[in-house]
């Protein structure tokens, strides 16, 4: 793992707990899609699930504090060092849109570190617990 790149397993795990462990909301329509770093091999399942809405979260190199979150448009998103995918993450998200209709945002996380290491910042860890509460209270 690449330090704070690892927020995506981090975030998905932590909405599951909140989502399912935590609150008494109905999550029979929410997936949780932890994609690490090749979230091309997952269009079969997402076309299968056919969702309305999709929101892609990803460590992005955008030189702002670490653990700051951008919410990036569309036009944007090739602007931007967007993690460590194989393949530009805005070809998926074209391919999404135009094969399922999906609605997608894509929200960025600042990292501080992205050296190989297994351990993730305190300021990327604040900022996924922040996001988990927001993502939670909107379902």
């Amino acid at each position: 793992m690449r330090g704070d790149d690892g927020l995506g397993p981090l975030l998905s795990e932590k909405l599951y707990e909140k989502l399912v462990n935590l609150t008494d909301k109905n999550t029979d329509n929410v997936y949780l899609l932890n994609t690490e770093s090749t979230p091309e091999n997952h269009t079969l399942e997402i076309r299968n699930l056919k969702p309305t809405h999709i929101i892609i979260i990803d460590a992005v190199e955008f030189d702002a504090t670490p653990g700051e979150m951008l919410l990036i448009k569309k036009e944007q998103i090739d602007t931007f060092n967007i993690s460590t995918h194989s393949m530009p993450i805005s070809f998926i998200i074209n391919y999404i849109e135009e094969s399922i209709g999906s609605k997608i945002i894509t929200i960025g996380i600042q990292p501080k570190q992205m050296e190989l290491i297994n351990t993730i910042s305190d300021e990327i860890k604040t900022s996924v617990e922040e996001l988990t509460n927001i993502i939670v209270e909107l379902v």
